[in-house]
């Protein structure tokens, strides 16, 4: 394969699987959390869970992905290496975001789901509150990897 060829599948893979996570992670906050808000939190405290531990093991995998095939297009592409770079860093992006910004609020979800006597001493309003959040921040995650996505698809198609 020369690399002209894999120039291109690197740029689309990783313009692809970051839009794609962006969507992911947009549908979760706009679709799916308003759904648990005013709900018990016996039931969306695990409900969230769920979201997330499934969430993780397709968002990270597809960040991953996104970030080593635009990395990839960078080292390939002398020209446009700062605009691949650049869509490669605000996809990786939302990694440490989430470890640095939302784990706090993930892991006191989390705990009250597994835990009833942390559950007992939730206060009212708390989980919901939570819940909010976590929705916006993880509209930020959205819109980083959706920057990354963008800025692939520019600079793929020579815009940028």
């Amino acid at each position: 394969m020369d690399s002209n060829t894999i120039l291109r599948t690197t740029s689309i893979l990783g313009l692809s699987s970051s839009l794609f996570v962006s969507g992911v992670s947009f549908s979760q906050s706009y679709l799916t959390i308003p759904l648990f808000i005013g709900l018990p939190q016996e039931t969306t405290t695990p409900l969230f869970k769920d979201l997330y531990y499934s969430g993780a093991k397709l968002i990270v995998p597809l960040a991953l992905t996104s970030t080593l095939s635009t990395a990839t297009a960078a080292y390939l592409d002398v020209e446009k290496r700062t605009g691949y770079a650049v869509a490669a860093a605000a996809t990786v992006s939302i990694l440490p975001f989430t470890a640095a910004v939302m784990f706090k609020c993930i892991h006191r979800l989390i705990a009250i789901a597994d835990d009833a006597k942390v559950r007992e001493k939730t206060q009212p309003g708390e989980v919901d509150g939570l819940l909010n959040q976590w929705k916006w921040m993880n509209f930020v995650r959205a819109g980083l990897s959706g920057v990354g996505g963008v800025v692939g698809l520019l600079v793929y198609s020579g815009i940028l």
